[in-house]
């Protein structure tokens, strides 16, 4: 299982469509040559001083907000698998795995792997673009953490926890559908999430309603709700796609 895993991995470093992810790391970049340079569009209003790791937090809820890296995602999702399904490569590997749960384990797994790596590059990345661009102004304290780090650390894993949903949630579609067709639900599944956590007594469904909870309390009673809910479908959708790709024709 490792040695699968180490070779997914080395083939989505080798995905070119994986460096989209890196928009990304544009975020905190602009935004703090926004804060330094005093420009108008870009500001920041807080009731207390920033740090390092509240910074990156802001930075990486900031993330979540743009669908954009979620888009890249899915598409990344659907053809992982699906791709390799349709242009008749995954056969070859079969002959030398023959283990179809193995390999759809193996598969999610590069993927939520290299998600974890690239958050954390973008947590000391924000973090370096804190105390290069913001750390001397007036709106900063200069330290790294402060005495409530443990709230931006349960935001930071909740928020990246939403997209190892998302993955699995595709992964798991292309099974039943093509991969365009497995994009096409995701971004309407996501925008019925979104509109799940304004209606009470159904938004207990949605993850995106824990997990605003959790960016408006910082507490850990919402980040448990959150993470029981997120990793439960997320075990659940590997469950459904597993048992559809040991049945698939190939």
């Amino acid at each position: 299982m490792k040695t699968l895993v180490r070779f997914e991995l080395f083939k989505q470093l080798r995905r070119k469509e994986n460096l989209l992810v890196f928009f990304m790391f544009l975020l905190p970049l602009f935004y703090g040559l926004g804060v330094h340079n005093h420009s108008l569009i870009v500001t920041y209003n807080g009731n207390a001083p920033i740090n390092g790791l509240t910074f990156a937090d802001n930075m990486y809820t900031l993330v979540y907000m743009v669908f954009v890296i979620f888009l890249i995602l899915a598409i990344n999702s659907a053809n992982i698998l699906k791709g390799e399904i349709e242009n008749g490569s995954l056969s070859m590997m079969l002959n030398r795995v023959n283990n179809r749960r193995n390999i759809y384990r193996s598969k999610f797994y590069a993927q939520s792997i290299y998600w974890w790596v690239v958050t954390a590059l973008f947590i000391v990345f924000s973090i370096g673009c804190y105390y290069l661009l913001v750390a001397k102004l007036p709106i900063a304290d200069g330290k790294l953490i402060s005495a409530h780090y443990l709230s931006d650390l349960m935001t930071i894993v909740a928020t990246g926890s939403l997209y190892i949903l998302a993955i699995s949630l595709v992964q798991s579609l292309s099974m039943y559908v093509k991969s365009y067709v497995s994009i096409g639900l995701f971004i309407v599944l996501f925008v019925v999430f979104v509109y799940l956590k304004s209606f009470p007594g159904v938004q207990l469904a949605s993850p995106m309603y824990h997990l605003g909870q959790l960016l408006d309390t910082g507490k850990g009673i919402d980040f448990i709700r959150f993470m029981a809910l997120n990793w439960g479908l997320v075990y659940l959708l590997n469950l459904i796609g597993i048992r559809k790709f040991e049945r698939c024709d190939l």
